[in-house]
């Protein structure tokens, strides 16, 4: 079985008090593969194992040096790395790799999507609504569908959109949508013992099958926020 956790950590530094509860709790759960969206590099240090990151498009005037969009940790090394993705993936946070786990290789891509507001520091003219998000999808697309199935597929991040849809472009949604092609959700609907829907979503390709599927608090155990984000926690098995 091949445990994946994804969390987005709000910007929070690898040495504040929240990060650090969070990283615990991650910790709990074993994991084969973590996920972190609006991290810091470095963030993963604490579970050994090795840490790739993507620093992403740059959405905010005072981000610091370390930020990065995405983070991807695993307990085997990484190899097969792509951070290059393409002009369309350039206006978000995109980061690929091939894991070894319990279930043999496995492709992990890493995503943020633009929020609906996203347009990037430094360029003249101000994006349009969801147009930065369409654009990354549309790039995604290109790069999921020249895949090698061959191996199995795992993507997870933060998709800035909830599936299925409850509110927000229906353009953006159709074109998540047309992104994934033959992947599936794992993480549509109210997550168990959250009971709420995800933006931070699990998806796989159709050689694995999820297990057990719950959430993270986004609360310490005094009721102080963590993220506005919760955990996601997936448990996957090979369909064969």
């Amino acid at each position: 079985m091949t445990v994946v956790v994804n969390w987005n950590f709000e910007r929070r530094g690898p040495n504040s008090r929240q990060a650090a509860t969070m990283m615990d709790r991650i910790a709990t759960e074993r994991p084969d593969v973590v996920c972190l969206t609006e991290a810091h590099e470095g963030s993963t240090t604490v579970l050994g194992g090795h840490e790739i990151a993507a620093r992403g498009a740059t959405w905010s005037f005072n981000r610091r040096e370390s930020e990065r969009l995405v983070v991807l940790w695993s307990s085997q090394p990484w190899r097969d790395v792509d951070v290059a993705g393409n002009d369309g993936t350039a206006t978000g946070g995109y980061i690929s790799g091939v894991a070894d786990t319990t279930n043999g290789p496995i492709r992990v891509v890493g995503i943020c999507a633009p929020h609906h507001a996203a347009s990037q520091v430094g360029v003249a003219e101000k994006a349009r609504m969801w147009s930065e998000q369409i654009a990354f999808w549309d790039g995604l697309a290109t790069l999921l569908s020249a895949r090698d199935r061959r191996t199995p597929t795992i993507m997870l991040g933060d998709f800035n959109q909830y599936v299925p849809r409850i509110w927000g472009s229906k353009a953006a949604h159709a074109a998540l949508v047309s992104a994934l092609g033959d992947l599936r959700v794992a993480t549509d609907g109210p997550i168990c013992e959250i009971d709420e829907p995800t933006i931070d979503h699990v998806v796989h390709s159709a050689d694995l099958a999820p297990q057990v599927l719950h959430g993270l608090s986004r609360f310490d155990d005094d009721g102080r926020a963590l993220s506005d984000h919760f955990g996601v926690v997936m448990r996957l098995t090979p369909t064969g």
